[in-house]
């Protein structure tokens, strides 16, 4: 498997790229559009945004499989569980 550098431009991307790469994330992988957290209020966004940004991330560098099925399932369990813990 070819292994995958995440660059320095990936953490520090601008809202408007990072909502984009989500949008096309979901047409690749359904599962996705959970991990999208424009609508929430700023309280639970600040929460959700940074495992959100790992899933596109992940989604990006990983090729399909069952294994990338199954860490994207349990990283939403895991953002889930964080966002329940905020409210």
């Amino acid at each position: 498997m070819e292994e995958t550098t995440i660059q320095p431009s990936d953490r520090q991307m601008g809202i408007g790229e990072l909502l984009s790469r989500t949008q096309e994330a979901v047409k690749r992988n359904p599962i996705m559009a959970y991990f999208e957290w424009g609508h929430l209020p700023e309280k639970l966004r600040t929460i959700s945004k940074p495992i959100g940004n790992l899933a596109v991330l992940m989604d990006e560098a990983l090729p399909q499989g069952p294994e990338k099925s199954a860490g994207l399932r349990k990283l939403l369990e895991a953002k889930d569980c964080f966002v329940r813990a905020a409210l």
